[in-house]
């Protein structure tokens, strides 16, 4: 945490104007902190609780389902031909592949996972064994999907600054948007201010839609239903 503290100061006294290239690599530093980080936590979690919604830090598996559930409808809402491809940013032990397969409505979706976890990958490599190629380790799809779809995936950070994990999702952001022909659909939990209480961010709903809107794209919201505190979002790619 003290590694962070100081490289967040020397991000804030460089000027960007003059020093656009030291700033940028400060932050992938301080991202690939963040990462190693959440990689420890997530794997001593899966290995403490197993393959289940508390191996992954959720709160329940209603709550995991209902979250699934908001993200593929809205996909299936806006996809302008079926079948659907997505890819699932991270993943996990792969529970939304799970979920796919006891829904007809979603029958019509190609589905692929990605984390940055290894632990994880082969957590849904030997939970799926005759898919495994469908899970792949890193934080982007290799190939070009219909959507991306991020669930919870930015919730537990390790990140002390709101403004700087803002960053690092939006960088998150842009380089799936990269691979994604239609839109990026994501939920985060929302505060009246963007803040970062007990390990887990928050956002500010109208805040992340401003800044969506300028970086990528035109951006929806709506409140995911049966989950207190958590808004579904849409971002779609700049005609």
């Amino acid at each position: 945490m003290q590694q962070q503290t100081e490289t967040r100061k020397l991000i804030c006294q460089i000027n960007p104007f003059d020093c656009c290239q030291e700033t940028k690599l400060l932050r992938r530093f301080l991202y690939a902190s963040y990462e190693r980080q959440i990689n420890r936590a997530y794997r001593n979690r899966l290995a403490d609780r197993g393959a289940s919604a508390q191996g992954v830090f959720w709160r329940s598996e209603t709550s995991q389902i209902a979250r699934f559930d908001a993200l593929l409808s809205l996909v299936h809402q806006l996809a302008p031909q079926k079948p659907v491809t997505i890819a699932d940013i991270g993943c996990g032990y792969g529970a939304m592949l799970d979920f796919i397969k006891t829904k007809p409505a979603y029958a019509q979706t190609i589905y692929c996972g990605v984390d940055i976890n290894a632990a994880m990958v082969n957590a849904c490599q030997q939970k799926h064994p005759t898919e495994q190629a469908l899970f792949k380790c890193g934080n982007a799809p290799q190939t070009t999907v219909d959507f991306a779809i991020f669930s919870g995936t930015f919730n537990l950070t390790h990140c002390d600054d709101p403004a700087l994990w803002m960053d690092y999702i939006f960088d998150s952001l842009e380089r799936c948007m990269k691979k994604a022909r239609y839109a990026l659909v994501l939920n985060l939990l929302v505060a009246p201010q963007t803040k970062i209480t007990q390990q887990i961010f928050y956002a500010n709903r109208a805040a992340f839609i401003r800044r969506a809107e300028q970086q990528l794209g035109p951006t929806h919201a709506q409140s995911t239903k049966y989950v207190s505190g958590d808004v579904s979002f849409v971002v779609t790619r700049a005609s």
